[in-house]
């Protein structure tokens, strides 16, 4: 397909006269049943989403899966039902029975199980180590290239955060940034980590996060008294590929990208032979968290 696509560009920069609009059927995909899920050891309910794949090209919105019975077991034999929501067709909650009750306890593993259309489908998880948020801090300036945009502050606070790694190779971890109670959420704020940096082989086991990666909060500038939050979640390596893998696919495009690639899943059927198959993940995170709103009068001035 790739070849086609730029033969067609070289086609219109040497015949411009000739215009012709030419569509390629795309080859019917087999569905799956698809897992987001991420628990954590924070408070409150947790919630695992379950929708179904559907053609590539086709925009609309994920069909919903609704019915399934699912379940979350560790290691010690505790299990956790997770009960499908009235008003959100696809959305299964766990809920505390006490304010104190938390499901994730560092290094527990949890499986989970999913029986739906007469399939059952499993997946399992160990909640690894997370690192605490020292500090979350700001400086006025102007906006960067790449904090530029429509509707975006033309200079402000440009915020960062800072945590160290654990010594030990393979720590890696996931970080999410919100402005006033709303996640960045674009393909391009997606920021993952290998120990300190954002890559594998970087020599940052046991450091301090490089500045890339603590400036990665503030894909734009704040303002005076907007509130930041930052999260930061441990995950397993595999956890880190398929994130990694997924990011590559969704900045994929132009002229110059590559063949598509499966993103990795740890979601199984237990009947290989099935036509439904497992996809996205099941994933299990400890959290550190820390937040703050801006202040003129605190901020800091050449800050690396």
């Amino acid at each position: 397909m790739k070849s086609l696509y730029i033969f067609s560009i070289l086609a219109v920069l040497f015949l411009s006269s000739c215009e012709e609009v030419v569509t390629l059927d795309s080859p019917k995909s087999n569905n799956y049943l698809v897992v987001e899920a991420t628990l954590t050891n924070l408070p409150g309910p947790q919630k695992i989403y379950l929708t179904k794949s559907q053609a590539y090209f086709d925009n609309s919105a994920a069909p919903k899966i609704s019915g399934a019975e699912v379940k979350v077991r560790d290691n010690m034999g505790k299990e956790y039902v997770f009960v499908e929501q009235k008003d959100q067709m696809g959305t299964y909650v766990w809920q505390p029975t006490n304010n104190t009750e938390i499901l994730g306890k560092l290094g527990m593993t949890y499986q989970l199980s999913v029986n739906w259309s007469n399939e059952r489908f499993t997946a399992s998880a160990t909640m690894r180590r997370v690192p605490t948020i020292d500090s979350l801090l700001y400086q006025f300036d102007e906006a960067s290239g790449r904090q530029r945009g429509d509707d975006k502050p033309k200079e402000g606070y440009d915020a960062q955060f800072f945590a160290k790694d654990f010594l030990g190779l393979g720590d890696c971890y996931r970080v999410k940034a919100y402005k006033n109670g709303k996640l960045f959420n674009d393909p391009s704020n997606l920021a993952v980590i290998y120990d300190g940096a954002f890559q594998q082989g970087a020599a940052s086991d046991g450091l301090v996060f490089n500045l890339p990666i603590r400036r990665a909060i503030s894909p734009e500038l704040y303002l005076a008294n907007d509130l930041i939050k930052v999260e930061l979640y441990s995950i397993s390596e595999e956890q880190y590929n398929f994130y990694s893998q997924a990011r590559l696919e969704l900045n994929n495009a132009g002229l110059f990208s590559r063949p598509a690639a499966n993103i990795p899943t740890n979601v199984q059927n237990l009947n290989p032979s099935s036509t439904l198959q497992g996809a996205g993940w099941f994933g299990v995170s400890a959290v550190s968290v820390m937040e703050t709103k801006v202040d003129p009068k605190l901020a800091r001035k050449g800050l690396k």
